[in-house]
């Protein structure tokens, strides 16, 4: 007797998909600031929201609890996590490391397309940072450095970056934005590793400068929090508005505000 297909209708989701559809929902609004630091979470809400029942959507807040995204709070459900600095610190040098590494893997291996590419992205970040467009600053960072590692010959290496970028540009996001000193210094660091690609560096050059690229930013987030005098403080802050968030200590700063054309 033949077996009897496992085949779906089409369209139809399966349990892992929607933990993952809602996983995706919430992941993309935490990124663009729609649910700042802080935010309820409803799980009702949520499962209506996204048309999933609500045992899929409870394991995708139990999925974003583990990456430290959300938390649950006794007797008043869940919320976006605040994260303090040395917690985004650890965050973002464990991304420069692994970046760093996938980089140089796989500089020799980029196309001058994957590089015009690149290029053209780069350009859309810049027009999108003139714009006051954070959402679209942030998609094209995270377009970019996916361009630079693709061809990484390292798959788990590859994949464990693929999976947590909306992690980081999550963490960043909430925590610090990007202002426009940075986001200029960002786009000439991009723009000199393509042309050092272009020109054939040694992998632990490329390996070297995306470390630093990433490192640098690092270090410019976490002076201008220390200082009190960041995002919030610059008429040039690319990013959401979004509530105060702690400091190691207890004390509190403001939030960036969003920065609109002028």
């Amino acid at each position: 007797m033949p077996a009897v297909s496992e085949r779906r209708p089409p369209g139809r989701k399966t349990h892992s998909n929607k933990t993952q559809h809602v996983y995706d929902y919430v992941m993309e609004r935490i990124v663009d600031g729609t649910l700042a630091a802080g935010a309820a979470l409803n799980i009702g809400v949520l499962a209506e929201e996204t048309g999933v029942s609500l045992i899929p959507t409870r394991e995708a807040l139990r999925r974003l609890e583990s990456e430290g995204l959300i938390e649950f709070v006794y007797h008043r459900g869940a919320r976006v996590r605040e994260l303090g600095i040395e917690e985004y610190r650890e965050i973002m040098q464990t991304e420069a490391v692994l970046e760093g590494l996938a980089a140089g893997m796989s500089a020799a291996l980029l196309t001058a397309d994957d590089l015009a590419r690149a290029r053209e992205v780069n350009r859309r970040m810049d027009e999108a940072y003139r714009a006051g467009d954070f959402h679209g600053y942030n998609e094209g960072s995270l377009e970019f450095h996916g361009i630079l590692r693709a061809p990484c010959p390292n798959r788990h290496l590859r994949d464990m970056l693929d999976r947590g970028q909306s992690r980081v540009a999550a963490v960043r996001a909430s925590v610090v934005g990007y202002r426009g000193t940075l986001a200029e210094r960002l786009s000439q660091e991009h723009e000199r590793m393509i042309d050092r690609i272009e020109a054939g560096a040694q992998a632990s050059e490329i390996e070297a400068l995306m470390r630093a690229h990433r490192e640098g930013t690092i270090a410019a987030d976490s002076e201008s929090l220390l200082r009190g005098v960041g995002p919030a403080a610059s008429s040039t802050a690319l990013r959401p508005a979004a509530p105060p968030t702690a400091l190691p200590g207890g004390e509190r700063i403001a939030r960036p505000a969003e920065r609109r054309p002028a």
